[in-house]
């Protein structure tokens, strides 16, 4: 038989162990480069979240300060628009200190009042019959304990403020007993006549507002607080703002004179211990004594003061002409891996600074201008049905 002359076929066989090898390490390697993509981008995108969290507690807080800030001392006597009592929480660098590995935080203390600009009624006070509103007005909002009232004579020289007792008010009471007399915040006892005059010589019922912003530690956390009234710190009655808040500081920016004023060339910075001395209380390098201003400086301008007069200068409340505010936020926990992040600074006169423990953090800070604290004289406006009728000074 004739032999064929195709060459002969032979067997098929798999791929080799090197074949087998290098196509292992290939797929590894591209796997690998996916998976380590896919973490990083993850990580990327959690540490952001972090920042994230960080920047918007720090913008919400400081837009909700900054609203109300804006208001302090309107249709309030200066010398009283802040407060400064120190009764009730340390008013400057109060350090809290939360459960091991936590950072400490450290609050400064702002407290202010401000009159409401749109609740206003016509009454009188007497001994006897407490306040009573006229004109068949009601309180028409229920009121709780420590809320207080301005119950000012017509031209607002002569006033008295008046704080809800336990119970409060009721929203339909046309009238109380139910209050006691500030007076500190008074420029008249319960006793002057003008507080009991009726008809169209009655006296003006005035809302106030207050806010007290500090930190608080809420179950270990701490947590930046607005409290709506002055003399607690019941946080039942507060408002969180932002949490994970390592430091509120606040510094005010007083009156100083211009170059031009007799008084610029003899009256020292009221911030002597600052270098350089400044006309800011509470900033890097004051001391003890000039972290705030100091309420029982005397004479203290009042109303009729000239705004070139010499108590205009000095550290009494009345003023302060700026607040600035810096609030640092952290991210609620640190880096598990390890990583550094941001070291912590400090803020104004904290001396907080320490390196960085992997937690991310975002400072912020704003200066708050005060107008009303300019004011040298009450306005009143009249009470009326029509906006026609509004005629502003009392």
């Amino acid at each position: 038989m004739t032999r064929s002359k195709s060459p002969q076929s032979h067997a098929p066989r798999g791929f080799t162990l090197v074949e087998l090898l290098v196509g292992a390490a290939t797929t590894s390697i591209i796997l690998f480069a996916v998976a380590f993509s896919v973490l990083a981008v993850q990580g990327s995108y959690q540490a952001e979240s972090r920042v994230k969290v960080a920047v918007e507690g720090a913008r919400t807080a400081a837009t909700f300060i900054e609203q109300r800030l804006r208001m302090a001392g309107y249709g309030v006597d200066p010398r009283f628009a802040f407060d400064f009592d120190a009764a009730l929480a340390p008013k400057a660098n109060q350090v809290l200190a939360f459960g091991p590995g936590v950072p400490q935080s450290v609050t400064d203390d702002l407290a202010f009042r401000y009159r409401d600009p749109s609740w206003l009624r016509r009454g009188f006070y007497t001994a006897a019959d407490g306040l009573q509103l006229q004109g068949g007005d009601t309180f028409g909002v229920d009121f709780p304990e420590s809320q207080r009232f301005l119950v000012s004579c017509r031209g607002g020289r002569d006033y008295m403020v008046l704080t809800v007792n336990a119970g409060g008010l009721q929203s339909d009471a046309i009238g109380s007993k139910n209050f006691v007399v500030d007076a500190r915040l008074s420029s008249v006892g319960a006793d002057a006549g003008c507080l009991a005059w009726t008809g169209t010589d009655a006296p003006y019922i005035m809302l106030l507002h207050e806010l007290r912003i500090r930190i608080m530690d809420l179950d270990g956390r701490p947590f930046l607080m607005a409290f709506d009234r002055l003399d607690t710190l019941n946080p039942a009655n507060a408002v969180p703002l932002a949490a994970d808040v390592e430091s509120f500081q606040v510094a005010y920016v007083m009156n100083r004179p211009l170059p031009n004023s007799v008084h610029a060339p003899v009256l020292s910075p009221v911030d002597a211990s600052s270098d350089p001395s400044n006309w800011v209380l509470g900033d890097v390098g004051s001391d003890d004594s000039e972290r705030f201003p100091n309420p029982d400086v005397t004479p203290a301008p009042v109303y009729g003061t000239a705004y070139d007069d010499a108590t205009r200068y000095n550290q009494h409340p009345a003023n302060i002409r700026a607040v600035r505010l810096s609030i640092s936020v952290r991210s609620t926990r640190p880096e598990s891996n390890g990583r550094r992040a941001f070291e912590r600074e400090n803020l104004e006169d904290s001396n907080e600074a320490v390196d960085a423990d992997g937690y991310y953090r975002t400072n912020m800070t704003l200066t708050v201008r005060v107008p009303n604290m300019l004011s040298r004289s009450a306005f009143i406006p009249e009470v009326g049905d029509e906006p026609t009728d509004i005629s502003w000074g009392g």
